[in-house]
């Protein structure tokens, strides 16, 4: 069964990060790690996962950083999830048996249908959390 681990929350984390960012602006990596208080050492290693995965750019240089590869309608949590998790297609046990195939092949597609949220509509969900908080003094 998968489950998220640090690297996959913050990998979601910063790809938050970086939707948020208006006009596709590049950010450095010191922002994002400041912004979603991520180890920057570890950062650099996951951004370096997203970019291959091809969800992520980076520009080099002394004005360079990082930004959203694709519009964050176009990216899906199960996307930036799999590209960090190395298990998240692999839900059925290491010995094949056919007789669990059915269970494991529907977990697959429920794992699927809960990450399927788009960068998009996980920001808006957050937003709609933080409303819902009451703070008294």
């Amino acid at each position: 069964m998968p489950i998220v681990s640090t690297k996959g929350s913050y990998g979601l984390t910063a790809m938050i990060i970086l939707a948020k960012e208006t006009d596709n602006n590049l950010l450095q990596i010191k922002d994002i790690a400041s912004k979603g208080s991520i180890p920057q050492n570890y950062l650099e290693q996951i951004l370096i996962l997203l970019k291959k995965s091809g969800l992520v750019e980076s520009v080099r240089g002394a004005n360079g950083g990082y930004k959203l590869s694709k519009n964050k309608n176009n990216i899906t949590v199960y996307e930036i999830l799999n590209s960090l998790e190395c298990c998240m297609e692999d839900t059925d046990s290491k010995s094949k048996n056919n007789m669990l195939q059915p269970f494991w092949e529907d977990t697959r597609k429920k794992i699927r249908g809960v990450f399927s949220l788009t960068l998009n509509e996980l920001e808006e969900f957050l937003e709609n959390s933080s409303q819902n908080f009451i703070y008294q003094i």
